[in-house]
């Protein structure tokens, strides 16, 4: 079975992806011995260059990265993407991939994957920001333009999870990045959702940006709220719906 692991950056998909891995589900090639901060995000190499290349991000820069308009694959990129599936497939009974760009592209991928299961992540934008913030001086002034950008990305990517929530026909678990870093409810959810014993890799130390009042976020939301009538309130309340 083909499990793949959706959601915002920062929202906990590596910490999905990790556990999934050391419970035999294969989520790539990592070295362990590289930690989060050093890079090692539990991402599958090949799924990884490949959704940068559909989307045409020249770079890693996350606030950058909104689709700009109606995605396609090419045939060079389609059979790039059976070649990756046709591999898990021949070389794993269980495996999958995580990549935070794939909420974007998933739909292209949904043309070619056999039947998969799908974990999505969500996490409040209070908690993510802080890991998007600039905390040096130099560029200290353009907090609130990166604020509103995270914003965009955020219900950009969420509103894509909501969406595959509302097909009946997918095969989709929602977890809830607090709540699985708060209590074993979460993780006894996913244990019953992949059916296996899974390993626990929380780790307290690295739940980090925990809501806290924040001039640039509120700012930019209060902006972001008024152009479009859809806060970031009521979103994470029908992500909660989802979940239930």
């Amino acid at each position: 079975m083909i499990h793949i692991v959706l959601g915002m950056h920062k929202s906990g998909t590596t910490l999905v992806s990790q556990i999934l891995h050391h419970s035999g589900i294969d989520m790539g090639d990592f070295d362990e011995s590289v930690s989060y901060d050093r890079g090692n995000k539990h991402e599958r190499a090949s799924v990884l260059a490949l959704d940068m290349d559909i989307l045409g991000a020249p770079d890693d820069e996350v606030l950058d990265l909104g689709v700009r308009g109606p995605l396609q694959l090419s045939e060079a990129q389609r059979a790039r993407m059976r070649e990756i599936i046709a591999d898990g497939q021949a070389r794993h009974a269980d495996w999958g991939f995580k990549d935070p760009r794939l909420t974007l592209v998933y739909d292209l991928w949904a043309q070619e994957l056999p039947p998969h299961r799908l974990i999505a992540v969500y996490r409040d934008p209070a908690e993510a920001w802080p890991r998007f913030k600039w905390r040096g001086r130099r560029l200290y002034h353009t907090n609130f333009a990166r604020a509103a950008a995270f914003l965009d990305r955020w219900h950009e990517h969420n509103d894509c999870l909501l969406r595959l929530a509302g097909e009946p026909d997918r095969n989709i678990l929602f977890l809830s990045y607090h709540e699985l870093m708060s209590g074993d409810a979460e993780l006894q959810r996913l244990r019953d959702f992949v059916g296996r014993d899974l390993a626990d890799r929380r780790q307290s130390g690295l739940y980090r940006g925990r809501p806290h009042p924040d001039v640039f976020l509120r700012a930019a939301s209060w902006w972001r709220d008024r152009r479009t009538g859809r806060p970031a309130a009521a979103v994470l309340a029908d992500l909660d719906a989802a979940r239930r």
